[in-house]
């Protein structure tokens, strides 16, 4: 995905690296904004990579997490996802344990992708 980003990109200021959420190559409060979309649930350790957007992000700065959200996902905690936060009242704990402030949830697309906004 790097690669197609990199080879798609039409703006000279944008850069693509490869990393983890857990550990962000990047000094901290680098950003004004994080993004984070469709990817996670596939995170390792969320708390720990919520953590580190908090960490990257300037002090009043945003991050944007999109992903698979909803009541419906409970069930599949029990198995494969067991931890995951895959709920909004999960996710939430999660953010405002890692700092976040004033989390607000958006419908994306189909029942399940959602997003939320937060500020550091």
């Amino acid at each position: 995905m790097i690669e197609t980003a990199r080879a798609t990109a039409s703006d000279d200021r944008l850069r693509f690296s490869v990393g983890v959420a857990e550990r962000l190559p990047y000094r901290g409060e680098a950003f004004d904004l994080v993004v984070s979309t469709t990817s996670f649930d596939h995170w390792a350790d969320q708390q720990a990579g919520l953590a580190e957007c908090a960490r990257v992000l300037a002090p009043g700065g945003h991050l944007v997490l999109a992903d698979q959200f909803s009541a419906l996902l409970w069930p599949t905690l029990l198995a494969g996802r067991r931890g995951k936060a895959r709920t909004r009242a999960r996710a939430t704990r999660l953010l405002t344990a890692a700092g976040f402030r004033f989390p607000e949830w958006h419908a994306r697309y189909a029942i399940t992708i959602r997003a939320v906004t937060a500020t550091k």
